[in-house]
């Protein structure tokens, strides 16, 4: 089988002869005009550091075998991962199957840990940073992974040929990398900031130098169209249709396999990706069973639809339910302030706005109370302040706060609006779309204590013309969330006063700027979490947004063939791919009750459908702490 696998190999690829002298040549240190002395005085001062701390969370239950039926709407444009049209959330997927990066993150804590590399050094000017590669990591072909493989990647991403712009301009905040040695790498960043070192070490993905080291950009494009280069990671592509499947299969001979971190991961024989863009095919194809799971994003189906009363494979456990809460970062939603203009220049103002923004009746009334309140501008994040007051729907509150800042009961006019200086309290909000009932419960509870909100219906693009030229007093604004947030981007007051970027409230504050400005160059984790922590307190108590409302529970619909860890889906990427894929197995005995109930027509034993397990997690870490 290993001869038909390398025949196989080199049919699809075009392997190059260059000798490792050739790739010392072109990669190491004399193609940076490094002498043996200096490369030997660089080699001598590193000081690395490693992390065998590292959490594990693959199931010692898990077995290998079986295939993964997993749905997805569109059928990528190419099967490249870089280059033209490569930009897909599919693509990404399947990058991180196939290829590996030298340094992976700890799925609990966030800390680095060995991957491609097992060995790194920041150094002392923080810009310099330096790997070693493991010496057991090999391609699907068995060729060692070097130091040269990284610098032929970074040589590769950086070639405009691959008609990619903007990865050519992020790659070129670094020089090129210098392979020190065929286990050593040196990278030095053009920026001072601890992002970089997170891109060049635990974001790039590697490819074989033995490939790119005659491949062409144009090659690349039009060679490997619908094909990959070869990996070193626990899968390679086995085949596709076009617009209906694309097979990959484990790589059985996969030299991480047996390293006790990667223990029950990367279980499933072969994934099987099905493209189905119509939601309603999707959903019938799966209660039918041809297709493994369903992610419920929509809260009315969960309630309505996908209940044991309308589907008899859930009232008969066939097909389980699952609510699994996580600590998957969010992003903001609500609606923003203009802090320019008035009358949202007023502190007291923005707070009694916020108080009138009914949360309690949305969640109650339209959405099934399957939300959780967002007190946070880091929501459901380590970075969220534990102390942030709860502000609340409060209209007795908010009227005292309007009277203190002149907009007084007592100046009501004939229509009932308050009046101030001759002007009437009135504000636009632009919405969009047909689905306005959020924006209809806010003017009816504003109208009740004298504000005139109007909505205006208008499209997307009038939106981001607008607020990007600030020509708003409030706005309906969501940003995604990120496991390590950009603050700068956002709060920094150097961003106030200029369009088109993203502080679009105007926001001014010393310490945040000193807060955001730290951060960037701060390379300890803990201690970026308590600036953020600091900074969300500082935005909270500003009141620049009324701030709206979140999930922290995944729904999950799957057939009842599968086992799987106690936690179910990860601690940070719960509605990500890569849980299910990662840290799921194909349960043979499952599969056989689940065949004979659906032939004798009878229950399998309930599952829980509650999934608190990271949230236990952090009340017993909180207490050993």
């Amino acid at each position: 089988m290993k001869h038909i696998a390398l025949i196989f190999c080199l049919a699809c690829f075009t392997l190059s002869a260059a000798t490792e002298a050739d790739f010392a040549a072109k990669y190491g240190p004399a193609s940076a005009g490094l002498s043996s002395e200096q490369t030997a005085k660089i080699l001598s001062a590193i000081t690395w550091e490693t992390n065998d701390q590292y959490s594990i969370l693959g199931s010692k239950e898990a077995k290998k075998g079986g295939t993964l039926v997993y749905s997805q709407t569109s059928y990528p444009p190419t099967l490249r991962t870089e280059g033209k049209n490569s930009n897909t959330v599919f693509n990404s997927l399947v990058s991180g199957l196939v290829y590996e990066v030298p340094l992976g993150l700890d799925p609990i804590t966030s800390k680095y840990v060995p991957g491609l590399a097992d060995k790194w050094c920041i150094g002392p000017d923080r810009k310099t940073y330096y790997l070693h590669f493991d010496e057991r990591a090999r391609w699907v072909d068995g060729k060692p992974v070097t130091a040269y493989d990284y610098v032929a990647t970074w040589n590769f991403l950086t070639n405009p040929g691959l008609d990619d712009p903007f990865t050519v301009e992020y790659w070129n905040k670094f020089e090129r990398p210098v392979a020190l040695s065929a286990q050593v790498l040196m990278i030095k960043s053009k920026e001072l900031e601890w992002r970089m070192f997170l891109s060049a070490a635990a974001g790039i993905s590697i490819l074989p130098a033995h490939v790119l080291y005659d491949l062409t950009a144009q090659q690349y494009l039009t060679e490997y169209e619908q094909k990959m280069l070869p990996g070193s990671g626990p899968y390679e592509f086995e085949s596709c249709k076009t617009n209906e499947y694309i097979i990959m299969k484990r790589n059985p001979d996969w030299w991480g396999k047996d390293l006790e971190m990667n223990r029950g991961t990367n279980n499933f024989d072969r994934l099987r990706f099905a493209f189905v863009s119509d939601e309603s095919l999707k959903i019938e194809m799966f209660k039918k069973g041809d297709l493994d799971f369903h992610y419920c994003r929509v809260a009315r189906r969960w309630h309505q639809e996908f209940t044991a009363d309308k589907v008899p494979a859930i009232a008969g456990n066939w097909i389980v339910r699952r609510r699994i809460y996580s600590d998957s970062p969010n992003g903001l939603s609500g609606i923003a302030f203009n802090l320019r203009q008035e009358p949202f220049s007023d502190i007291r103002v923005r707070k009694a706005f916020s108080m009138l923004y009914n949360r309690e009746k949305f969640m109650d009334k339209l959405f099934y109370n399957e939300y959780a309140y967002m007190d946070s501008f880091f929501p459901n994040s380590p970075y969220e302040n534990p102390g942030n007051p709860k502000l609340r729907f409060s209209p007795d509150e908010a009227v005292l706060l309007l009277d203190e800042a002149g907009w007084s009961q007592s100046s009501l006019n004939s229509d009932g609006f308050l009046v101030k200086d001759g002007k009437v309290f009135e504000v636009d909000l632009n919405t969009i779309g047909e689905d306005d009932r959020v924006e209809t419960i806010l003017k009816e509870d504003l109208a009740d204590v004298g504000i005139k909100l109007n909505l205006k219906k208008v499209t997307w693009a009038t939106e981001i013309k607008e607020r990007g030229e600030r020509n708003f007093k409030i706005t309906e604004a969501s940003y995604s969330g990120s496991r390590f947030p950009n603050p700068e981007s956002m709060f920094h007051s150097k961003y106030a006063d200029r369009n088109n970027t993203g502080n679009i409230y105007g926001f001014k504050n010393k310490r945040a700027d000193e807060i955001c400005e730290q951060y960037n160059v701060e390379f300890d984790l803990e201690t970026r979490i308590k600036l953020l922590q600091e900074l969300d307190s500082i935005l909270m108590k500003e009141h620049i947004y009324a701030l709206g409302w979140f999930s922290n529970n995944t729904r999950l619909l799957y057939w009842n063939k599968f086992g799987m860890p106690e936690f179910v889906l990860s601690r940070y990427d719960s509605a990500s791919f890569y849980t299910i894929i990662n840290y799921w197995w194909y349960d043979e005995e499952k599969d056989r009750k689940l065949e004979q109930a659906k032939k004798s027509n009878s229950a399998l034993p309930k599952e829980a459908e509650e999934v608190k397990y990271w949230q236990q997690y952090k009340k017993s870490y909180e207490i050993g702490k």
